[in-house]
């Protein structure tokens, strides 16, 4: 008991203990099921079950919260606004209309075991684990009840702390068990949804067609992800420039996936055998660290002028090779592979920084203006009729702002992007934070709620609510509406509002399609549900 005393007098202390004991759970496997990052919101419940009095400052969490879906919108940014383009309203119309089915069959839950109003509405906002909907319940409920006691008032907040943590284990027993069931094959779908890690190669292809395109326009031409990274002409070796033709008898060295370099040697002649060109002591390759400000938020297209004499062929992005085209914007902490003479591949390294240390010590500054503005935007109301207001909050916010920054890029001299290795740290640490916060503040209720019959119903209502809503929207999501199983998983984490889910699916799945889906409905999601809990308290007072 003395650790806990000291764990009561000691915020931060109570902070990392709850942190590294939860990190630790997190690892240990039972069969191919763990909790991951997600065993601190438990460790930290856990805690504050047995000692109530343990509490972290509603800063610190909040900060965690914030940092973490600033850095997943930074991430997602490039993906996101594409989406919306082609999948992204199609999911979010399915994930309005399930959050609009779970929020009647709340309803009916709520007045079939007779639960209070006020409670029932905080049985939902926790069950769909969004603190802004309970706030904004706590913020109407007045109107409703105008001569109600404190206790009354507070019953959506006790209700919320009570079903809030099975919101979180529901999703992810839902994913884990269903993943099994369907028996899903996670590379493979990654592969299918181009967001797998496809190994380039390079072959060379000896030219028999004629009349074809330009060796830069054939990968838009020919509908094909290959860059044309060299030209063999009469025994002779040279650099593709704009508009270079080839004609029957060159050689021509590609650089893409297997499959894609197969189709093109289709649609361009032969494959020869060898993966490498015939050896020219003039030209060189390397691997180059982008680390230069000036260079990163910018496309390839944009700094063709400065790369007189240098192609480049590969982008390396964390674990993900990707051929180079025109448009793609480089970013802090990528690796581009180029290929020039000697003395343009040294003024290549110069250009692009190739600095590790570059990269560690990145700018702070584009990182705190982003989430100010972040901040800011989350703190704007929009009034709703009844009195209430509608603000996104310091998750919503955030998340809104990295996504408009990080499709932007850059401003001038501010590049939005974090390196690579940054937003990962920034992130786990984020989330780990945000978890242990808000396990201590929803475990003080637990300890009651083991004593009293009607909180114990309305956990198990809240169970029934969280498992249903995943359930459904898994099953038809993935078996009627085809969406790929990862991405799926991804949204109901983004319908969630919940950033645990997202960690433990895409732990499993080791791919990007999780993040896609939760960044595409979670803005949408966050606003529905607001919405949703209000037109719930609305119901139950008719």
């Amino acid at each position: 008991m003395d650790l806990l005393h000291l764990l009561v007098d000691n915020q931060i202390l109570a902070l990392v203990t709850i942190m590294a004991i939860g990190l630790v759970i997190g690892r240990i496997k039972i069969g191919n099921f763990r909790l991951g990052v997600a065993a601190v919101l438990f460790v930290g419940l856990a805690f504050a079950t047995v000692e109530p009095q343990i509490t972290l400052p509603p800063l610190l969490y909040i900060l965690g919260l914030s940092l973490f879906v600033y850095t997943i919108g930074l991430e997602a940014a490039p993906g996101f606004f594409q989406s919306i383009k082609t999948t992204g309203l199609r999911l979010n119309v399915f994930a309005l209309i399930m959050i609009l089915v779970i929020t009647f069959v709340s309803f009916g839950l709520i007045k079939l075991w007779g639960i209070a109003q006020p409670q029932g509405v905080g049985l939902f906002t926790g069950a769909m684990t969004n603190t802004p909907a309970m706030a904004a319940v706590v913020d109407a409920l007045p109107s409703f009840l105008p001569e109600a006691d404190k206790a009354t008032l507070e019953m959506p907040v006790v209700a919320y702390s009570l079903t809030y943590p099975i919101g979180v284990l529901g999703v992810i027993l839902s994913v884990a068990i269903l993943s099994k069931i369907f028996k899903i094959d996670h590379d493979k779908e990654a592969e299918d949804a181009g967001v797998a890690l496809q190994k380039l190669e390079t072959h060379r292809i000896k030219v028999t067609k004629e009349n074809l395109p330009s060796v830069t326009s054939m990968p838009f031409r020919f509908n094909l992800e290959i860059i044309v990274s060299r030209i063999e002409h009469n025994g002779k070796l040279f650099l593709p420039e704009p508009h270079d033709t080839v004609e029957p008898g060159d050689i021509i060295s590609v650089v893409g996936t297997a499959e894609e370099v197969d189709k093109a040697a289709k649609l361009i002649g032969e494959p020869l055998p060898g993966d490498h060109p015939v050896h020219d002591e003039n030209l060189d390759f390397r691997r180059i660290f982008v680390s230069s400000s000036s260079i990163a938020g910018k496309s390839i297209r944009q700094l063709q002028p400065r790369l007189q004499g240098v192609l480049i062929t590969r982008v390396r992005r964390g674990d993900m090779d990707f051929v180079a085209r025109p448009d793609t914007v480089l970013q802090l902490g990528d690796r581009v592979r180029v290929v020039a003479d000697h003395e343009h591949i040294d003024i290549a390294t110069k250009l692009f920084g190739d600095s590790y240390k570059g990269i560690s010590d990145f700018n702070l500054l584009p990182l705190l203006i982003g989430m100010t503005l972040g901040l800011l935007v989350g703190l704007i109301e929009i009034p709703l009729p009844g009195g209430a207001s509608l603000k996104l909050g310091s998750a919503g916010g955030p998340l809104l702002a990295a996504l408009i920054l990080g499709a932007v890029g850059r401003t001038g001299p501010f590049v939005w992007q974090v390196p690579f290795g940054a937003n990962l740290a920034l992130r786990q640490l984020g989330i780990t934070i945000f978890l242990a916060g808000i396990g201590t503040t929803a475990g003080a209720g637990f300890a009651k709620a083991l004593q009293d019959p009607t909180s114990l119903t309305v956990i198990g209502i809240g169970a029934i609510v969280t498992v249903l809503f995943s359930l459904m929207t898994l099953i038809i999501g993935y078996k009627i509406l085809k969406i790929p199983f990862g991405q799926v998983s991804g949204m109901i984490a983004g319908m969630q509002t919940h950033p645990a889910v997202l960690t433990y699916v895409s732990d499993h799945t080791k791919n990007e399609l999780p993040a896609n889906g939760y960044t595409t409905v979670y803005p949408m999601s966050m606003v529905a549900k607001i919405l949703c809990a209000q037109l719930l308290l609305f119901l139950l007072f008719l």
